[in-house]
């Protein structure tokens, strides 16, 4: 009986021994930046910084699975174009993101004597955006949902498509260093709060107050206080979703377990 019960308990360590040796924690830190209604190509000048923690599950040396939490930021201004600065927009939105990816080492990865240490890889995934745009008046940000600033909500959480390429380099068998690049196809067009038209600026002023009917038509700071776009003038093009784009920096620590048999005698 108590042959049987060593055995049970060495293939138990063993089994989770090798489990964990297929686990990393890491943590990584980056770039952010978006494309959308307020920045039709990308603008170094309004590059952000991001960060968060993830986890991952190598399956093999081929494929692995990510659990990822992403806090970033991005933003934009009308500003930076000629032909949009009489619209006069500026944004900030803060991104909470959480997703599931997975990883193809185009290399055998891994800390087995014939893996290699060095591998590029691609990977694709699934998960949702929590974001909160904000817009300027007087020198103060405010959160832009609340004013609904085309006329109608719109809701905080979109489905997010993570892609992207990356380099794994593992200098022994607990850590490995890692860069990687990449986008996000968004099913939001209001990460910048801008989509479609223009509201009734009178009813908007009557409705949310000379803050909301600004944050609308911000043109009007620019106008000697007069509203100039009327409702149903072209303020973004709901035709196309926004997109954002991270650049990573990521360190990692992979779980071992050393298996010490206990001893039955």
């Amino acid at each position: 009986m108590k042959f049987k019960s060593v055995i049970f308990t060495f293939y138990t360590l063993l089994s989770f021994s090798a489990f964990a040796q297929k686990v990393e924690l890491g943590v990584h830190a980056g770039l952010s930046n978006y494309t959308g209604d307020v920045a039709q190509s990308m603008v170094l000048g309004e590059t952000k910084f991001s960060g968060g923690i993830f986890a991952r599950l190598n399956l093999n040396n081929t494929w692995a699975l990510t659990a990822i939490g992403t806090q970033l930021r991005i933003g934009g201004s009308d500003e930076n174009f000629s032909y949009n600065k009489s619209r006069n927009i500026k944004f900030r939105t803060d991104i909470t993101e959480l997703a599931g990816l997975v990883e193809f080492n185009y290399f055998k990865y891994g800390t087995g004597v014939n893996d290699k240490r060095f591998s590029p890889y691609v990977y694709w995934g699934l998960g949702a955006a929590f974001f909160n745009p904000q817009g300027m008046y007087n020198n103060q940000w405010y959160d832009l949902r609340q004013y609904e600033t085309e006329g109608k909500a719109y809701s905080g959480v979109t489905v997010v498509m993570p892609m992207g390429i990356g380099l794994k380099w593992m200098p022994n068998k607990k850590m490995s260093l890692e860069g990687s690049v990449g986008f996000r196809k968004t099913y939001s067009d209001y990460l910048d709060d801008v989509s479609n038209s223009y509201v009734d600026p009178a009813k908007q002023l009557n409705e949310r107050g000379i803050v909301g009917a600004s944050l609308a038509d911000p043109s009007y700071l620019l106008n000697e206080g007069a509203f100039l776009n009327k409702e149903g003038y072209q303020r973004g093009n709901p035709d196309f979703n926004d997109f954002y784009f991270v650049a990573n920096i990521s360190v990692t620590y992979r779980i071992f377990t050393r298996i010490k048999c206990a001893r039955f005698y």
